[in-house]
Parts: C-alpha cells; sequence; structure tokens
C-alpha cells in the first residue's frame, strides 16, 4: 500500500509539481490550496503525513498543524517553507521542518524519517502474555 502524503500550499503550480514528483517516487499524493480545504482532506482520508507551507492566507502552517494534530495526534506534519521566520513555538508544534530551498532529497528523507517513525510506534508488538498475568498457575 502506499503511503499518503497531503500536501497543502497557497501556490497551485508548485502543488502539482510536487504531487506530480512525489507520486512518481510511489506515494498518493492529496493536494489542497488552502488550510482549510486541507483540513477537511485530513479528515476524510488521514494522511500518513502532512507536509504544509507556513505562509499561506487564512491560514498558517501553524495553524494547519495544530489542527491536524487535533484530527490525529499521532499524524506528522512537516513545514514546507522558502521562510526562515518561522517562530520557534511553530517548529514545537510540528515534527519536522524543511527549506524549500533544500533538494529534493532532503524533504524525502524527512518524509521518510516521520514515516518510519510513526509505524514503528504504531506496530509493536503485543505484550508477551505469561500465564501468571490471566492468573493461571503454572506446575514446574
Amino acid at each position: 500500500m502506499r503511503p499518503t502524503l497531503l500536501w497543502i500550499d497557497d501556490f497551485e503550480p508548485g502543488l502539482a509539481l510536487y504531487q506530480t514528483m512525489f507520486e512518481n517516487l510511489g506515494f498518493r499524493v492529496l493536494t489542497a490550496s488552502s488550510g482549510k480545504a486541507g483540513l477537511r482532506l485530513a479528515a476524510r482520508h488521514c494522511p500518513d503525513v502532512v507536509v504544509t507551507d507556513y505562509e499561506m492566507p487564512e491560514m498558517n502552517g501553524e495553524a494547519v498543524a495544530t489542527s491536524v494534530k487535533a484530527i490525529n495526534p499521532k499524524t506528522p506534519v512537516i513545514i514546507f517553507s522558502g521562510s526562515t521566520l518561522v517562530p520557534e513555538l511553530t517548529r514545537r508544534v510540528v515534527d519536522a521542518f524543511c527549506d524549500k530551498a533544500g533538494s529534493r532529497d532532503q524533504i524525502l528523507t524527512t518524509i521518510h524519517r516521520l514515516l518510519h517513525k510513526k509505524h514503528t510506534r504504531t506496530l509493536q508488538p503485543a505484550p508477551i502474555t505469561h500465564a501468571s498475568d490471566l492468573r493461571h498457575r503454572t506446575v514446574a
């Protein structure tokens, strides 16, 4: 099954580029050109990772990240911005920050790292049940 990315950015030509690029890398990519539209998609599709721009009209990346975490606290959120003026508080709300001026490999590595972290947290093996846990007596 392909991991689902939700990509939110008010620069629509960039959305089409990221969608094509990451679909070619094996992801399913949902796009939204506003925070509100992105949150509707997040609620409906439970993406594996959300990538959002920071500077957007109506709802900035921090508001998007906070709202995504309210929908599902385990959903990793990446701020993907060309701005270096992202406040420290915002960096505490999100799981990662990537500079748009960085390489494609940087954002791809960050996405893979967060997917791995998410799956290792949620796919822990079930605890081993011992007979004593079930109040059964064992005979030596």
